[in-house]
């Protein structure tokens, strides 16, 4: 018997926990949407990032991040990819944008039906990040020195 209700305490505690993110309670219409679209999800961990929230899980076998709003509208699903896993347009055109640098990110972004793609290039000097958002090319977003 008292093992049984350790047990209950224990999956209460952990069921209480995945509803926190950052010491912030994730709202409801948030949780309901991941529930709904994610329903197959394991390994949840919730984050509260400046005006939206994060839930990083495991989907067949896949690591993915969903960003809701606290309104529970589903903004964007992300995943990091190898570059081989790019659309073969985009890994030809990766070599105008790196010669020596090294990929240290490459994220892929599905947002209202688009695909978008992030990749971060790093090197002794500098950090670069560009995006493609459907183009054969890519954008520079920023460049930071080291």
């Amino acid at each position: 018997m008292k093992k049984k209700i350790g047990t209950l305490l224990v999956a209460g505690i952990l069921a209480m926990t995945s509803l926190f993110a950052n010491g912030n309670e994730i709202s409801k219409n948030a949780q309901a949407t991941f529930a709904t679209d994610f329903a197959k999800a394991t390994e949840v961990k919730w984050d509260k990032e400046d005006d939206y929230y994060k839930a990083s899980f495991k989907l067949n076998g896949q690591s993915l991040n969903a960003l809701l709003s606290e309104e529970g509208n589903l903004i964007a699903v992300s995943r990091n990819i190898l570059s081989t896993e790019l659309p073969v347009s985009l890994q030809l055109s990766l070599g105008k944008i790196q010669s020596t640098d090294w990929i240290t990110a490459l994220t892929e972004y599905a947002v209202d039906n688009e695909t978008r793609y992030f990749i971060t290039l790093e090197n002794a000097d500098y950090k670069v990040v560009f995006e493609n958002a459907g183009t054969y090319d890519w954008l520079l977003v920023k460049k930071i020195a080291k």
